[in-house]
């Protein structure tokens, strides 16, 4: 079955027997992306009738996943009960791997975060920094007192390509041996919960189309800056990870032919001349590399009106410009989102130097939205993007199942994700 999305943001539903649980999966997102929302407003967002929605709602507050907020005041006749999401329905951690820390966090089904934690990394080999991922979430369930069998499972963001679960392209931890390493079924086996684990553009994207602009904005290109930069693509509100996991790969969009060299093997590559790195290389000096320039020292060059960090903004707002444009050319979203690592001074004072952009695609030409936007929640993301993984795929049509390697990962006694038909369990 080809089920598609709404426009207006809601995941149909049809009156179909056999399609009960993704009805089920319909009335939870809406209630998600809109609540407080009365049944009248569902049955008219989502296509079925009011009494199918009631029966539905009836279900999800059972298992814990809605809740009676209250009721519509200002309205003529009875006052309609609102429905909004229960915050203790369900619980996920996210992770987030970067280039010299680790973060996680534990958050509820609103997203509202719980509990947090961010540890240095000293030594970065594959097996080390799993066994601290994997304590960082045993911390969080425990500062958050939460049990496990609520948690409904583990993101984890990680600065390269992941394809099946395996770490394939290393963009910035170091050493030959983090290649097809593993990560997602050793986390699993360290943590004993289903566990997903992405690359942390796409991750950033999630995390806003779940928390952030994508409640109400369609489809979206997110630019997501770390010690260089990528992107994650959410096209018609799901995202979208291409053949091989690589889909977004911005940083490596060729802007300047014959240009500096990258480690792809390219030259001129975007994140050449607009990242962290980029702007930290202009002030570093021969005495220290790029990665040792901190966020703090970058803001305090840029209050300074540091000449070096002028020019590189005038610099990287020009290929910006060209990038931008062709993001647009390319996936038409309805707008570009831009976040991440950058500190929140440099990326504004960046925003502006990019703006204005070149002429629109003349089809553009009734779109009320700006064509680039800050992050709702770039100081979160990754690790919230992290935590919102496991919730975007549950709600995927095609999901019926979390296959698992997690030893004593018995999900199937959590009433609200069996109410979705998702078994963590299942083999």
């Amino acid at each position: 079955m080809n089920l598609r999305l709404d426009r207006d943001g809601a995941l149909p539903g049809t009156n179909l027997l056999q399609t009960r649980t993704l009805n089920r999966r319909a009335v939870f997102d809406a209630v998600r992306r809109s609540g407080p929302i009365t049944r009248t407003e569902l049955a008219q967002t989502i296509g079925l009738t009011v009494q199918a929605i009631s029966n539905i709602a009836a279900d999800l507050e059972e298992a814990g996943l809605i809740r009676q907020q209250g009721k519509r005041a200002g309205q003529r006749g009875q006052p309609a009960v609102e429905l909004s999401l229960n915050p203790s329905g369900g619980y996920t951690i996210g992770l987030s791997l970067a280039y010299q820390r680790v973060t996680g966090l534990l958050v509820d089904l609103t997203g509202a975060v719980v509990a947090t934690e961010t540890r240095i990394l000293g030594e970065r080999d594959p097996k080390t920094t799993a066994g601290v991922l994997a304590d960082i979430a045993s911390g969080l369930l425990v500062a958050g007192q939460v049990r496990r069998e609520e948690i409904w499972g583990v993101g984890c963001s990680v600065p390269g390509t992941v394809e099946n679960g395996t770490f394939w392209y290393d963009k910035v931890q170091e050493g030959d041996d983090w290649t097809k390493f593993p990560l997602t079924s050793r986390l699993e086996e360290l943590t004993g919960i289903k566990t997903f684990v992405e690359n942390d553009a796409t991750v950033a994207a999630i995390g806003e189309r779940l928390y952030g602009i994508g409640r109400t904005v369609r489809s979206f290109f997110y630019l997501h800056f770390n010690l260089g930069i990528g992107g994650g693509l959410v096209l018609d509100g799901q995202h979208f990870r291409g053949a091989f996991g690589g889909a977004g790969e911005i940083g490596h969009l060729i802007v300047k032919p014959g240009g500096r060299f990258c480690a792809c093997g390219s030259r001129g590559c975007l994140e050449q001349y607009v990242s962290f790195y980029a702007a930290a290389e202009t002030i570093c000096g021969p005495a220290r590399t790029p990665d040792e320039v901190s966020a703090e020292e970058l803001v305090e060059r840029l209050v300074e009106d540091d000449p070096r960090l002028t020019a590189w903004l005038r610099e990287a707002a020009q290929y910006l410009r060209i990038a931008i444009r062709n993001i647009e050319a390319m996936f038409d979203p309805d707008t570009v989102v831009i976040g991440g690592g950058l500190p929140a001074e440099l990326l504004e004072r960046l925003m502006d130097a990019t703006t204005p952009l070149p002429p629109a695609m003349i089809h553009r030409h009734s779109s009320t939205l700006p064509r680039l936007m800050r992050a709702e929640h770039s100081s979160e993301l990754p690790a919230l993007g992290a935590a919102a993984l496991p919730i975007a795929i549950a709600l995927q049509p095609n999901v019926s199942g979390f296959a698992s390697n997690a030893a004593g990962a018995a999900a199937t006694d959590n009433p609200a994700l069996v109410s979705l038909g998702i078994d963590l369990g299942r083999r």
